[in-house]
């Protein structure tokens, strides 16, 4: 298989959407509602781990599109990685007047303060991406099936090569990640001849992942094989691999679906991704907000199944957009 270059656009777009998402929770995410809600409006909160991630970004803009349908209002809150800071965007968001509140949490288990305030308060909690641990205190969970994905990324490898010598990029303290890494050490354990050299953290951040990979790559240097729990991680990861000059030698696995991701996978840059289906986690979220505003019966969790893009298969998910 021939390789194209790694484009270097890649670490300054992460800097260049991280500003955009700045700017975009300075200007457009605070801006005060009050004085335009009508009388039978309903307000809805949402705090993400990280605007910088496209993933969420889609995710929030198709979670607001499906409120204003029906004339409701999403404040939107980017919790940058900090869980303490997310907690008290909840407790800021039940003082706006969120009456529902969408939430990815940081980590899955330092959470709990906001959970707890929002329970104090009457405000259902509907997690969408990423698990909490104590989701009795949630009224839905709604989930992209992570630990599959990671097992399929494991299978394809099986698949492609008699052996591997493997990098993994993970973010520990989100279990959704966490559920990634561990579906993908399933698929090869017990297959001889595919060995995990060594474990990274990014965080799920472009520009961690780039110099947690550059000095693995000093430490290992007889790796072919990276595994990334999401496209940010992989894009971090792939431009150390370039600039090691070792392209052409790696397999590259992911999870996302980006339209980014997918237009390397059509090029032959990313071997495989795992698609996630924000549209549809979209959907189920304001269905649940709903029922959970009017005081019914959500479902506890729901579980958005993935689909392996492979080069084979890539174009009919769409190059352009997110599926």
């Amino acid at each position: 298989m021939s390789y194209r270059k790694i484009p270097y656009y890649l670490v300054p777009v992460g800097c260049l959407t991280l500003l955009c998402s700045i700017l975009w929770l300075l200007f457009c995410s605070s801006m005060d509602v009050s004085a335009g809600k009508t009388e039978h409006q309903h307000i809805f909160g949402a705090t993400y781990m990280t605007m910088s991630n496209p993933y969420y970004q889609i995710l929030d803009e198709h979670l607001r599109a499906r409120l204003a349908v029906n004339g409701d209002i999403l404040l939107s809150r980017d919790a940058a990685m900090d869980q303490n800071r997310q907690n008290e965007e909840i407790a800021d968001l039940i003082d706006a007047g969120a009456e529902v509140i969408f939430l990815t949490p940081v980590e899955w288990d330092s959470v709990e303060e906001g959970l707890e305030a929002a329970e104090c308060a009457n405000v259902p909690i509907i997690v969408v991406d990423a698990p909490v641990e104590n989701d009795e205190r949630v009224a839905c969970s709604i989930l992209s099936d992570n630990y599959t994905a990671g097992y399929l990324c494991g299978e394809h490898l099986l698949q492609s090569r008699d052996s591997a010598n493997i990098l993994l990029l993970e973010h520990v303290t989100a279990r959704s990640g966490t559920e990634r890494i561990k579906g993908f050490l399933d698929a090869i354990e017990g297959h001889s001849g595919y060995t995990v050299l060594a474990s990274g953290q990014s965080d799920g951040q472009i520009e961690n992942a780039m110099p947690v990979m550059e000095q693995l790559l000093k430490q290992y240097p007889q790796a072919d094989t990276l595994m990334a729990l999401n496209d940010p991680s992989a894009f971090g990861g792939m431009a150390a691999i370039e600039g090691a000059g070792l392209t052409d030698r790696f397999l590259v696995y992911s999870v996302d679906g980006t339209p980014e991701g997918k237009a390397m996978v059509k090029e032959g840059l990313i071997t495989a991704t795992a698609a996630q289906f924000p549209l549809k986690i979209a959907e189920k979220a304001v269905e649940q907000g709903y029922v959970a505003l009017d005081g019914g019966d959500t479902e506890k969790e729901i579980i958005i199944p993935v689909d392996l893009l492979t080069a084979e298969n890539v174009e009919a998910f769409g190059i352009d957009g997110w599926q």
